[in-house]
């Protein structure tokens, strides 16, 4: 055993009490520190949550931004060709484009006026939406595409977008194929839809015309001429130019029609194309 005195005896219970403050401190920080480490990781957790709900949200407004953009990308390119839609999405402008050989197709309905007077508005428009939409799976069908439809008249163009050697063939095969739908659906319709078609083959210009209402349109003789064929056709009869009928003389029957003057123009050589 160790000999101490009083004073010795007190220094010790001194050291021991301050060696038992410092315990109790440190006993006490190391408590601060666990919870302030646990309220560190619940709050990083809080914070791990919230950041996954803002992904989460991003990634719903992302999905709802890229179909929006798709919707507005199938809207640009059913009424713009590929190309002009992808010049307006980049740059916001486009150019006027020349087309060296191309053919122009026109119809109009016969007696469209007298036959719409007697249909409700609903009626009619639903009846030539119908129409159309025949009319440009078959056009479409056939590497054709609708430039656009003005009332009852319905214009397209083969071998502009896409050039192709084709294109006159194409496009009176288009012809062809819309007179025997119209004739196979006046069978079971009440209401008899008729209609006049001509074809011209030419250059053109395409462009879109307008800022703020974007309307692609085709200009030039071809497309007047074309205009001329369709007026001087008749009642479920394809009318082509001597210059379109050149290029299909081998694929349809034909029939040479007098030669007839035409608004603008001289006397023009005309054939009928016989159904198939």
């Amino acid at each position: 055993m160790y000999d101490l005195d009083q004073n010795e005896i007190k220094n010790l219970i001194k050291k021991v009490k301050k060696l038992e403050v410092k315990l109790k401190r440190s006993e006490a920080n190391r408590e601060l520190l666990q919870g302030m480490k646990e309220k560190d990781q619940s709050l990083l957790k809080m914070m791990r949550s919230e950041i996954n709900e803002a992904m989460k949200v991003i990634e719903e407004k992302n999905e709802k931004i890229t179909l929006e953009m798709e919707k507005s990308d199938k809207l640009l390119l059913n009424i713009l060709p590929v190309r002009v839609a992808n010049d307006l999405k980049e740059r916001g402008t486009t150019t006027p484009e020349y087309f060296e050989n191309v053919t122009v197709f026109f119809s109009d309905i016969v007696d469209f006026t007298k036959i719409s007077s007697k249909l409700s508005p609903t009626v009619l428009i639903d009846e030539l939406n119908t129409i159309f939409t025949a009319f440009d799976s078959i056009v479409e069908s056939n590497n054709c595409e609708r430039i656009k439809t003005i009332g009852d008249a319905y214009m397209a163009v083969g071998g502009m977008s896409i050039p192709d050697s084709n294109h006159a063939k194409n496009m009176v095969k288009s012809a062809v194929q819309i007179i025997q739908y119209l004739n196979e659906r006046n069978q079971t319709s009440d209401i008899q839809w008729n209609i006049r078609i001509g074809l011209h083959t030419g250059s053109i210009v395409g462009g879109v015309v307008g800022v703020k209402k974007y309307i692609y349109d085709v200009f030039g003789d071809t497309v007047n001429t074309a205009s001329r064929m369709e007026t001087n056709s008749e009642r479920m009869k394809i009318n082509i130019s001597d210059a379109t009928y050149q290029l299909v003389k081998n694929d349809f029957t034909c029939i040479e029609r007098e030669s007839i003057k035409v608004k603008g123009k001289d006397r023009m050589k005309m054939w009928f194309v016989e159904p198939r």
